[in-house]
């Protein structure tokens, strides 16, 4: 049975994607509902499809909020309506990026990447990727334990800019300290490895 290349796909899915983000921007209208079908089909299916969504969902909530807030007030409430096409177009935006991030593994990405980037910083992104899971995570953690110990980080509290400087001190911070952290212990890992700029790295090949 016919498969095809993952570099090669993957290589498709780096050109697509700025273009997919440019139409759910900057698209016509009448597009705009299709499109956003046409992505739940797509990212449902996936192993993580169903969770990341929600989870996009729930960080374009309080922007909503905001933009919506912002249109009432100078517009009134006639406003409301081009505030949601904004939101819509906003999400529609970042669906792809969505979608690259969920089929595409770190490694397949790399290899695809090497005709353009220096060894060098083929190692920063595939380290950057690796913590890009990790970074997920803790800032899920932080921002729970910071619900808990009372900060205010509700929806409602992202309409006032005391909601956004609490998640600075509460999330935000912490999680840069983690991922310099993290940061760190990678460096440590490939010095450890052996890794040298001027080799080329090493990589397991799929046999089928």
């Amino acid at each position: 049975m016919w498969r095809p290349d993952p570099v090669r796909l993957t290589q498709a899915k780096l050109l697509a994607v700025p273009l997919l983000t440019l139409l759910g921007l900057s698209g016509p209208n009448w597009l705009l509902a299709p499109l956003m079908l046409a992505w739940l089909a797509v990212l449902l299916p996936l192993p993580k499809g169903p969770r990341q969504l929600r989870r996009t969902l729930l960080f374009m909530l309080p922007n909503w909020l905001l933009i919506s807030a912002v249109y009432a007030f100078k517009f009134g409430v006639d406003g409301l309506p081009m505030a949601g096409l904004i939101s819509v177009r906003i999400l529609l935006g970042i669906l792809p990026g969505l979608w690259f991030y969920l089929s595409t593994p770190g490694q397949t990405l790399i290899r695809a990447l090497d005709p353009w980037l220096s060894r060098r910083n083929a190692t920063v992104l595939q380290a950057a990727l690796a913590l890009l899971p990790t970074m997920v995570n803790e800032a899920r953690l932080l921002f729970q334990l910071a619900k808990l110990r009372g900060a205010h980080l509700s929806a409602r509290d992202f309409l006032r800019p005391r909601g956004y400087a609490e998640l600075g001190q509460t999330v935000l911070l912490p999680l840069l300290v983690q991922m310099m952290r993290f940061s760190e212990q990678q460096a440590l890992a490939l010095r450890s490895r052996g890794y040298q700029e001027d080799q080329p790295l090493t990589r397991f090949e799929e046999i089928l």
